[in-house]
């Protein structure tokens, strides 16, 4: 029997899929060829001051003195980005350059390796037009491809996030216990990337709860808790080996809460404005960051309604379509940045709309939309932290995008991909 008119678009739909996933992976590979070759040639451009933190760390850790900063700070940092670097030290990369320019390489890699988890994401909540829109967002997203240049964890942390986030995708399914546990250990070195994201394994405990079938859900929880367990673990001993006491991940939250909490903080990026209160030199590493947390919660209670309005403007400087940087507040880097942001926001809005009623999925992708929403309206907002969010976002973009796609076609929304 031939199959049916809807059957027979489905099939070519299918057929189709891989060459133009193949095509916009290949588009995505040229472009940060291109982003690897302007960096070469305007290496200033990508010069940011946690790089060079990054880059000292990395070498400790390929002289063998683990992740430290210096003598005096021997935990300030999330170990997983220099731990990639130290592989380039290991490998030769010997100049401050070289090893920046293999720290934009891993940047790349991952970051392909993020367009086709997303596209297998989209694709699975939405469709396979779902997924090739979302697959094409993260591939062109300027702001997306501005931050492989930077030597930081954005790209990496992306990434990892993406991957926890489709394996806890996969929990209804009959390899539930396997994806719990991959999730799990994604979000603990996720956690190692980015410490502010330690928290966010519990707030998608939930998620698991609700898409797991209802005799796994509990099973399926508990290894997302293991998965994660095992991964931070070894920073959990090594740090209490060397302060006496529980430090998750690193320190150095004292200072950014001052840096966020304080008459001289203007919601933005500003430890240089600092005024430090009085620290004995006698205070340990802890010591210190525990003086520095104690004096920005002191202001913040004496302070109540500044620490309101500086939320809001944390929020308004993460959520801004037009970029704060110095250097990037031209006409033309404006322009790109909003044509580039807006239509995501209001797509994104229409495809939460339409996954109302299919909360499980709502919740995964908007649970690290809030959870970074609220967190950097206590620590500074910035553009750059709102670049762990926006795959989020593309996949609900992509979402509408397919529904809308669906109506023109044949008058309903498109099927739901499988």
């Amino acid at each position: 029997m031939e199959p049916g008119p809807a059957e027979a678009d489905r099939q070519y739909a299918m057929a189709g899929y891989p060459r133009i996933l193949s095509a916009i992976i290949l588009a995505a590979v040229l472009l940060r060829l291109a982003l690897l070759t302007y960096g070469e040639q305007r290496p200033t451009r990508f010069d940011f001051p946690d790089s060079h933190r990054y880059l000292r760390v990395a070498r400790n850790i390929a002289d063998g003195r683990g992740p430290i900063d210096s003598e005096t700070v021997r935990a300030g940092t999330d170990p997983v980005y220099p731990t990639l670097l130290a592989i380039g030290i290991k490998l030769g990369a010997e100049s401050d350059e070289a090893v920046f320019r293999f720290g934009r390489i891993i940047n790349a890699a991952f970051s392909i390796i993020a367009v086709l988890i997303i596209a297998a994401l989209a694709r699975r909540i939405g469709g396979d037009t779902a997924g090739l829109f979302a697959a094409a967002l993260m591939a062109i997203d300027p702001i997306s491809l501005f931050f492989n240049g930077l030597v930081l964890t954005e790209t990496v942390y992306v990434t990892l996030l993406l991957a926890a986030v489709y394996s806890l995708s996969r929990l209804g399914g009959s390899r539930a216990p396997t994806f719990a546990l991959v999730a799990g250990l994604l979000l603990g070195a996720g956690a190692l990337t980015r410490s502010t994201s330690l928290f966010l394994i519990v707030v998608l405990i939930p998620t698991a709860v609700l898409i797991a079938r209802p005799r796994k859900r509990w099973t399926c929880a508990a290894l997302v808790l293991l998965g994660s367990a095992i991964t931070i673990a070894p920073i959990v001993i090594r740090n209490y080996r060397l302060f006496g006491q529980f430090v998750p991940v690193r320190t150095g939250s004292g200072p950014s809460l001052m840096e966020a909490l304080g008459s001289w903080a203007d919601g933005g990026p500003g430890m240089d404005r600092i005024v430090y209160p009085p620290i004995p030199e006698s205070a340990s590493e802890v010591e210190r960051d525990r003086i520095c947390r104690a004096a920005a919660w002191d202001w913040a209670q004496s302070h109540p309604p500044e620490v309101i309005r500086l939320a809001f403007v944390k929020l308004g400087r993460t959520w801004s379509p037009f970029m704060h940087a110095e250097g990037y507040a031209s006409g033309a880097y404006q322009a790109i940045a909003a044509i580039s942001t807006l239509p995501v926001y209001l797509l994104a809005l229409v495809g939460a709309f339409l996954l109302r009623r299919r909360p499980a999925e709502l919740l995964l992708l908007m649970a690290p939309v809030l959870y970074f929403t609220l967190v950097h309206t206590v620590f500074v907002g910035s553009v750059r932290y709102r670049v762990p969010m926006m795959p989020m976002l593309f996949v609900l973009a992509a979402v509408a995008v397919e529904h809308l796609r669906g109506m023109r076609r044949s008058g309903r929304p498109a099927a739901r991909g499988d």
